[in-house]
């Protein structure tokens, strides 16, 4: 019986989402698509297992988890740089960062990604099922994701930027907050009225906004789960 092997794989980034006023800015990327990729290995979409990686978000640099990382980055602070959402979204497996703002590499990581001097994300995997190809790679139908990394050149030839889908779903998320938003302060407002005076007051503006902003992040992570 074959062994489990651990790979890695890097892809681009695509388009950030604009923040939400009072949350942190959010990075998507492509972590992994079904085609061949230039070790010439594919990954079945449906076969990726998230479930531990989503109780353990980490995102690193260059895949330094502390044993001198995939290409020996050399960083003397080995921490993770972020936490990330990955999910899968029709051909692709996807990932949201969020890098740490208290961490000064992590600012430094971030502010490269937004400038697009770093735009490439690795994923770390451990192959579960799989089968030699024809040219020679790995064909993979069940692999656990053990980590991502953001790195400085990619591997995989299909993940480029996706402007258009990343502004449609940024688009999304600001119609549905500004709607909740609304819809608060309607309720707001007719609450007041009616509270006797020893009811907590409502909510603030901040706290409004905030609420606003997870009731879409949740709504549309709700219709992509239902697409």
């Amino acid at each position: 019986m074959l062994k489990p092997l651990q790979r890695a794989r890097l892809v681009v980034r695509k388009d950030a989402l604009p923040p939400v006023e009072g949350h942190p800015k959010i990075f998507t990327f492509r972590a992994n698509d079904a085609d061949y990729d230039r070790y010439n290995d594919r990954l079945a979409v449906q076969g990726w297992k998230l479930e531990a990686y989503a109780a353990n978000p980490v995102v690193l640099y260059m895949h330094d988890d502390g044993s001198g990382g995939l290409f020996g980055a050399g960083r003397t602070d080995i921490l993770p740089i972020g936490k990330g959402r990955a999910f899968v979204q029709g051909d692709a497996l996807l990932v949201d960062i969020e890098f740490d703002q208290d961490d000064e590499f992590a600012r430094r990581v971030e502010s490269k990604v937004e400038k697009g001097i770093l735009n490439a994300v690795s994923v770390r995997y451990r192959m579960l099922r799989y089968h030699e190809n024809e040219r020679g790679g790995y064909d993979c139908d069940e692999q656990e994701l053990l980590e991502i990394s953001v790195v400085t050149i990619p591997g995989n030839q299909r993940a480029v930027r996706l402007k258009k889908h990343s502004d449609e779903r940024a688009a999304l998320i600001r119609d549905i907050t500004d709607a909740v938003v609304k819809a608060l302060g309607r309720k707001a407002r007719k609450k007041r009225k009616s509270t006797p005076p020893a009811t907590p007051p409502s909510l603030s503006e901040s706290d409004t906004q905030a609420l606003a902003a997870h009731t879409a992040r949740a709504l549309l992570q709700h219709l992509q789960e239902k697409a």
